[in-house]
């Protein structure tokens, strides 16, 4: 079995805690080759690259894409730092695996969709939550019920961790950074969102620990095609103490189901469990893999062109917010990216 070559674009956080540790041992098995790494940071890739057994380093991804021969790339860069490397892989057919959220610019998103379907490569978008076992099973149960609501509730503790995710002109805010793991698992539960509402409760400056200047508290509320309706709430004031929330209920006809990576909960009674969890990093790495070596788009849980919805349901949610609430038709949303064009920042 010839392995997949790999590369990476980004060795921050993510790429060397989450996704380089399960390619790391299927790297060892002889499965993939982690052949390049690629940074702006030189003193970094290197030292990843000692850590990862990787020779080929790079600072310019250009570089990379004109010298290495790669089956695919690793995206896992902050947000608002992607230029051309998802177009750059769509035209030398190197599937691609891309860190949520893809972008915060919907135009430039919608320019790498359509690039990416019509070079035909294997995409993936990073939604982990997809990956659980229990995800599936939840799958499985709606599929016997008639949903008819869904509840997501992230109340985040502690102070911020890293500058980036801590401005929102850099992440999005909040809501777009992290919970829109969540509003994708919605997706993946109840299928496509067609509209969105959202009120925020703004950060006044000296308001929380620096250098944090994120909304307080994020209101949002969603129909999808299905004619289901979502409220989702995520709040960043509990900045001193331990305590912290996070909870995805679906209300169905005579039906509470609530989820957590670990167990699936209904009408009070635990349906599912798996106590010490799985490594869905893992799970989501073989199956990119997998997706690569069969050179299936099919076989990968978030593509690109489906993750598109996940990425406008909260870039949407910050559109609403501004106008007051205003109610924001996603298909609308997309089709003015497309009528702009590229809109790259």
């Amino acid at each position: 079995m010839k392995p997949v070559r790999l590369g990476f674009i980004g060795l921050g956080h993510i790429a060397t805690r989450a996704h380089l540790p399960p390619l790391a041992e299927m790297a060892e098995a002889g499965e993939v080759v982690l052949q390049a790494f690629c940074d702006v940071n030189r003193e970094a890739v290197e030292e990843q690259a000692r850590a990862f057994g990787v020779r080929a380093v790079y600072t310019d991804h250009h570089e990379m894409f004109r010298k290495e021969a790669l089956d695919g790339v690793y995206v896992c860069i902050p947000p608002t730092l992607h230029t051309d490397a998802e177009q750059m892989a769509a035209e030398r057919g190197t599937a691609l695996f891309v860190e949520k959220p893809q972008t915060l610019d919907i135009a430039q998103a919608v320019a790498f969709n359509r690039a990416i379907q019509k070079a035909g490569i294997v995409s993936q978008v990073g939604f982990l939550n997809r990956y659980h076992p229990s995800s599936e099973r939840v799958r499985e149960m709606l599929g016997e019920r008639t949903p008819r609501h869904a509840l997501v509730q992230f109340f985040y503790s502690g102070r911020p961790v890293r500058y980036w995710t801590s401005r929102f002109e850099l992440c999005g805010g909040s809501f777009v950074e992290n919970t829109i793991h969540m509003v994708d698992l919605l997706r993946f539960f109840l299928g496509d969102i067609e509209a969105v509402s959202a009120f925020y409760v703004d950060r006044k400056p000296g308001e929380g620990p620096e250098p944090m200047d994120l909304p307080h508290v994020y209101n949002v509320s969603y129909r999808f095609r299905s004619g289901v309706t979502a409220n989702a709430t995520t709040s960043r004031v509990l900045t001193n103490v331990s305590v912290s929330r996070r909870e995805i209920l679906v209300v169905s006809d005579d039906s509470l189901i609530e989820w957590s990576a670990q167990r699936v909960v209904e009408n009070g009674e635990t349906v599912w469990e798996m106590p010490g969890g799985c490594n869905a990093f893992g799970v989501q790495a073989r199956a990119f893999v997998e997706a690569v070596r069969r050179a299936d788009p099919a076989l990968t849980r978030s593509p690109y062109p489906e993750a598109l919805n996940s990425l406008a349901a909260v870039l949407g949610a910050n559109v609403s917010a501004a106008k007051g609430g205003e109610l924001v038709q996603l298909d609308d949303l997309i089709a003015g990216a497309q009528e702009a064009g590229h809109g790259c920042r």
